[in-house]
This record gives structure tokens, sequence and C-alpha cells, in this order.
């Protein structure tokens, strides 16, 4: 990214901006202490996408009903 943001994004600002992964309309944001917290928008497919991931890789106790409940709220 050009310029790194370091605050949250506002609900209007966030739908300014472009998915950093697939270049879809944002609607979420991503942060982590790698890229020095930093906020980065997302997609909404791209963020279920990353929860998923990240549930799945700390093997979190049920998370194929999490992400369902989730992926309803996101609808």
């Amino acid at each position: 990214m050009k310029h790194p943001r370091m605050k949250p994004y506002t609900y209007i600002g966030i739908r300014r901006k472009k998915c950093a992964r697939c270049g879809a309309q944002a609607t979420e944001q991503w942060q982590i202490c790698a890229l020095g917290r930093q906020y980065v928008p997302i997609c909404r497919e791209c963020d279920i996408v990353l929860n998923s991931v990240v549930l799945d890789f700390m093997h979190w106790p049920g998370m194929v009903g999490i992400m369902k409940k989730y992926q309803q709220e996101k609808q």
C-alpha cells in the first residue's frame, strides 16, 4: 500500500476504498502486527475467507458453526 493507514477507517471512509487483495469494493478492514498495525481495506468475500483461514489455523473449537453465523451476519 502506498500510504499506510494507522487509524481505523470510518463507516463511510472504508466504502471509498478497494479491497487490498482482489480490488472489489471494500466493506471491512484488517489489521495485523506484521504490517506495523496498519489498517487494510478488504471486501466482504475476502473478509470471510480470511476469518475462516485464521480460525482453521488456530484450531478454534466450533469453527464451522461460527463461520456459518458470521457469513449470515455479513449478507
